[in-house]
Order: structure tokens, then C-alpha cells, then sequence
């Protein structure tokens, strides 16, 4: 029978008192020596019950101060607002705060029974229930990443952070505590950091590649500009004594036909070197309204000569197309590059290249019509990667590089503010489509070196020149005009030979890039010596780079010729500082 602390505390009162009344009633002494007896074992029975009570008050604060200490975990974590779960081994949810019901669309007693996997979205379901099951027989403290699926909401990513939960008299493990925490946000905050850092190193790598390709076109502009200028020297040697061969042979000569062609192709391939200092800063550009169906056409034979003999070149040029503001050099030299790009494609085997001239079918910009040149081949086509580098300089198919080629062309198309649309795949050949935006105006005549001149001079001429082949040719263009001619091979022997011609000379003819004395110290030191005597400049540079560094109203030159020249030039030249001085 369960008696409490003072129940017994009652019934101890009472059993004391019929002892008393028992003493009163014994009168031998040997019911006194019992009722002593008695007494003593109720005074201890007292002071125990004494005891008692107190232990009991003890426990009974203790309960309380447990009792209140339990509704405090209670209130915390039930109240707590990261979400806390607690289950038993197998992963059944035995508890479940209201933070962990909000997450999951549900109210905690709704928790209660489930397996804690039901809450695990089915991409992580097997690997969640994997994990309890090695957790059962080895419980430890875990953290791991996963999915969670709400009951109607969308999954989300948590952190969950696992706990042994210990009871019973031997300490096991009755259970695991789960702490989850969303951390979506945390995600694409790191993910949106990642891309940026990703991005920035894009852009950082091509930030560098830039660099890197700015350095490229620098030295490959030095490089560009220092051989155009020696291969200009070369060109008028060819150049000249072409064109003063044809002076010798009779208009109806066949010879006469073949002669004319090579002053042509010289003639192209000076405006090519026109475009190698163009592309080292070195060169003048002419903005000219050119038809382009009419420039092609006038590269129809050197065109024929740039391609495979395997090779069949198909025109499909339109007339009246609106003019294009452009250089006639570099246009030109736009369709070179494409026609010998279409020409590498089809390789040894026989093939198709087409050259079309007419205005976009897309329309205009901005009420400005759009002309295009295309080259299309029948050639092997490319592959993205491919296609992703043929605008680098130097970069090929072949075994070897062809030079600046189709990078040229990109630089000569964007500076006239055209652009380059390329079709292309493997085995289906390539077609290249330029456009230019037109202009209202007709088209200019580009300026053409082929008129006879017939005027001849007199007196005596100083060619100053280091190349003997181009310092041959100069003379011989001069003895044909009706000059004499003294030679200077540089700026030393050129004033030497003023010296001992004082006063007899016409005029000179001075290089600018020479050895030993180069052309600006030797007309500032002819100047001095003969301030009234005509100088002439010649240079593989062109007047425009020249005239930036030497020609002013004080250098004291009178004129300047670009190499290579005809001996047109040279006679207008020289005829203008004839009839200078008679005025």
C-alpha cells in the first residue's frame, strides 16, 4: 500500500500515543522494562521519520527544479528557429519542433512515427537510407549535404548536422538528434560567386590572350613594315625596267602584251606592300567611292594566276551596284586573301570557287544600303575549333603558315566598317560573305598610273641611292627623259660629289633609308651647302610616314616619290620642278 510522507507522519503520531496509553495501564516491572523498551524503538521510529521527511522535501524540490528545467528544453526546442528533429536508430521520428514542421508544410505530431527518409527528396532517398543503416551499428556524429523535400513546396538544399543521442544505464545509443538547417540561399550566393570568380578568370585569361595577341601584331607590324620597304625596293627594279622595256618594243608586239602584264602584277603587288605598312602603321589609306563588281573585275588575270590549275572560277558579278567608300589597294587585297584561302581549301582536287558581287538581301542599316563581295569554294570546309582561329595571324591548316592572310582580311573589313559572316562545315565547303555599307554617290575612278607622258628634261641629276638595282633603274629613267646622271651609293659619297659638281646640278634624288649617312642628315648637310639646289625624296615608306618625320616648309625638299615608281611619275615630277623654276 503507497502511504506518503504524511500519512506516515499521522499514523507514526497515533501508534505513539497508544504506547503511552499502554504504559499507564502495566503496572509490573516487567511490563514497565517492555514498555521502555517500546518507547525507545518509537522515539528512533521518530527521529528516522524525521529524516524521512526531509529527504523527501529534498526530492520533491529536485522534481520540481526537474520539472521546470524539462518545460524550459521544452519551450526551447520546440520554439527554437533552427529546425530540430530527434529519432530513434532506425530513423523514425520521435520528436519534432515546430521549426522543423514549418519547414517540412506540417505540424510536428504529424512527424511523429515517420521515417525521417519520407522528408528526403528521391534523388538523395537511397543515399539518406544507406547512411542510417550503417548509422545503427555505427552511431557517430555526422554532418552531411542533401536535398529535402517539403510536403508542397519545392526541394531544397540543408545541412544537416547529426548527434548520438545516449540514455538507459549503460550509456548507449538510443537515437540521433538532427539540427537542419536551408542553406538555398548559402548555395546561390556561392554559386553566383563561383560564376563571377569563373568569369572574372575568363576574363583575366583573355585579358592576357589580348595582351599577348596586341604584343603578336606588334612585332608582327614591325616585321611588316621593315620588309614592305625593302620589297618595294625590289619592285621597282622590276617595275621600272618593265615599263622602260615596253618604250622599245612596238604596240603591236607580243611581246608588248606580256611586258604590260608584268608592270600590272608589279603594280598589284606594290599595293599589297602598301598594305603591309598599313598594317605597321606605316601606310596611307585612300577613301575612294569604288564600284566593287568593277575592282574585280579588274583582277581578273592575276585572280586566275592566285588559284589551283584543278580549280574553276565562276563570276557572278552585279552591275550598277552602289558604291562602297573604301582603298582600292586594300579592297583588292581583301579579294587576293579570300580567293587564295578558297584555293588552299579545295587543295589538289578539282573544285568550284565562286565570286559574287551584289547588296545584302537582309536589307540596309540605318537607311544605308548593304554591298557584298562573297567567295564561296567547293573545298574540305571546317570545324568549330577551326573556324574559331582562322582569323590569327599566321594560323593555317598547312604545315605552314601563309602569313597574315584571313587576319588581314577581318583588319582590312572592320576599319571600313564592314563585317565578315562566314558558312561553313566539314565536307560542305566555305563560303565567306563581306559586307560594306554603300553610299548615295556613284563611284570614283581609282587613279591609274598609265598615261604617256611625252615631255624630256635636260641637265644633270644626283640619284642618291644604297640599292644598286634601284639606284640602276632610277638612271636609266633619267637618261631616258633627256638627263645626265651622277651616282651616289649614300650621304657621304653624295656630298662628296657635290663638291666636285658645284653648281651643274638639276636636282637630286635622295633615299631616305641608307647606311652610313641616312637621308635626313644627308639633306639637312645638302641644304647647308646648296639651299637653292631641288631635292627630291624617295622611300619604299609612304608619304604620309615621311612627311611625319622629314617633309615640312623647312626641310628644304621640294617633292617626294613612293617606291616603286614608273618613270610617269619620275617625268611629272621633274617636269613640275622645271617649270618651278622658270616661273
Amino acid at each position: 500500500m503507497d502511504v506518503n510522507a504524511g500519512e506516515f507522519s499521522r499514523r507514526l503520531t497515533r501508534a505513539r500515543e497508544w504506547v503511552e496509553l499502554l504504559g499507564q495501564q502495566m503496572g509490573s516491572p516487567l511490563a514497565g522494562a517492555t514498555y521502555e523498551e517500546l518507547r525507545r524503538s518509537m522515539e528512533e521510529l521518530r527521529v528516522a521519520e524525521e529524516d524521512f521527511r526531509q529527504k523527501t522535501q529534498v526530492l520533491l524540490t529536485a522534481h520540481r527544479e526537474l520539472e521546470r528545467e524539462r518545460g524550459r528544453y521544452q519551450q526551447l526546442f520546440h520554439f527554437a528557429p533552427d529546425a530540430y528533429l530527434l529519432t530513434n536508430l532506425r530513423g523514425i521520428v520521435r520528436e519534432a519542433n515546430r521549426s522543423a514542421a514549418q519547414l517540412f508544410g506540417t505540424e510536428p505530431e504529424r512527424m511523429i512515427g515517420k521515417p525521417i527518409a519520407r522528408y528526403v527528396a528521391k534523388e538523395d532517398r537511397d543515399r539518406v537510407n544507406a547512411e542510417i543503416a550503417r548509422w545503427q551499428t555505427e552511431p557517430a556524429a555526422q554532418t552531411l549535404e542533401v536535398r529535402l523535400q517539403p510536403q508542397s513546396a519545392p526541394a531544397f538544399d540543408a545541412m544537416v548536422a547529426l548527434s548520438v543521442a545516449r540514455g538507459g544505464p549503460e550509456d548507449k545509443a538510443v537515437g540521433f538528434r538532427w539540427l537542419i538547417r536551408d542553406i538555398s540561399a548559402h548555395r546561390q550566393l556561392t554559386d553566383e560567386l563561383r560564376g563571377r570568380e569563373e568569369a572574372a578568370r575568363r576574363e583575366a585569361q583573355a585579358s592576357e590572350a589580348s595582351a599577348r595577341h596586341v604584343q603578336k601584331l606588334e612585332s608582327i607590324g614591325v616585321l611588316a613594315g621593315g620588309s614592305a620597304h625593302d620589297f618595294n625596293n625590289l619592285l621597282h627594279v622590276v617595275l621600272g625596267n618593265a615599263d622602260l622595256a615596253r618604250l622599245h618594243i612596238p604596240d603591236d608586239s607580243e611581246a608588248r602584251e606580256h611586258l604590260d602584264e608584268v608592270v600590272r602584277a608589279t603594280q598589284r603587288a606594290a599595293e599589297l606592300t602598301q598594305q603591309l605598312l598599313a598594317y605597321s602603321g606605316r601606310g596611307e589609306v585612300e577613301n575612294l567611292h569604288l564600284d566593287l563588281s568593277s575592282e574585280v573585275r579588274e583582277m581578273a588575270t592575276l585572280l586566275r594566276t592566285a588559284i589551283s590549275k584543278q580549280a574553276t572560277l565562276v563570276w557572278d558579278l552585279t552591275d550598277d551596284l552602289p558604291a562602297v567608300c573604301g582603298d582600292p589597294a586594300q579592297i583588292r587585297q581583301v579579294v587576293m586573301n579570300l580567293i587564295t584561302n578558297a584555293s588552299d581549301a579545295l587543295g589538289e582536287a578539282p573544285g568550284t570557287i565562286t565570286l559574287r558581287t551584289g547588296t545584302d538581301a537582309e536589307g540596309s542599316e540605318n537607311g544605308i544600303p548593304l554591298v557584298f563581295l562573297e567567295v564561296a569554294d567547293t573545298g574540305c570546309g571546317m570545324d568549330s575549333s577551326t573556324l574559331q582561329r582562322i582569323f590569327d595571324p599566321f594560323f593555317s591548316t598547312k604545315f605552314t603558315g601563309r602569313g597574315l592572310g584571313l587576319a588581314a582580311v577581318m583588319g582590312i573589313v572592320e576599319s571600313h566598317h564592314g563585317r565578315v559572316r562566314i558558312k561553313t562545315a566539314p565536307g560542305e565547303g566555305s563560303t565567306f560573305r563581306v559586307t560594306f555599307p554603300g553610299v548615295d554617290e556613284s563611284a570614283d575612278k581609282a587613279p591609274r598610273r598609265n598615261s604617256r607622258v611625252g615631255w624630256r628634261g635636260q641637265g644633270t641629276v644626283l640619284v642618291v641611292e644604297d640599292e644598286e638595282g634601284v639606284r640602276e633603274v632610277v638612271s636609266r629613267m633619267l637618261q631616258r627623259l633627256g638627263f645626265q646622271v651622277l651616282e651616289a651609293g649614300d650621304g657621304i659619297e653624295a656630298l662628296e660629289v657635290i663638291e666636285q659638281h658645284d653648281g651643274i646640278l638639276t636636282a637630286v634624288l635622295l633615299d631616305l633609308s641608307m647606311p652610313r649617312m641616312a637621308g635626313q642628315e644627308t639633306l639637312f648637310h645638302l641644304r647647308e651647302r646648296t639651299p637653292d639646289l631641288p631635292i627630291v625624296l624617295m622611300s619604299g615608306y609612304t608619304e604620309q610616314e615621311v612627311a611625319a618625320k622629314i617633309l615640312s616648309t623647312t626641310s628644304g625638299a621640294v617633292g617626294f616619290l613612293q617606291q616603286p615608281f614608273l618613270p610617269d611619275d619620275l617625268s611629272r615630277m621633274l617636269r613640275h620642278i622645271s617649270e618651278t623654276a622658270a616661273a
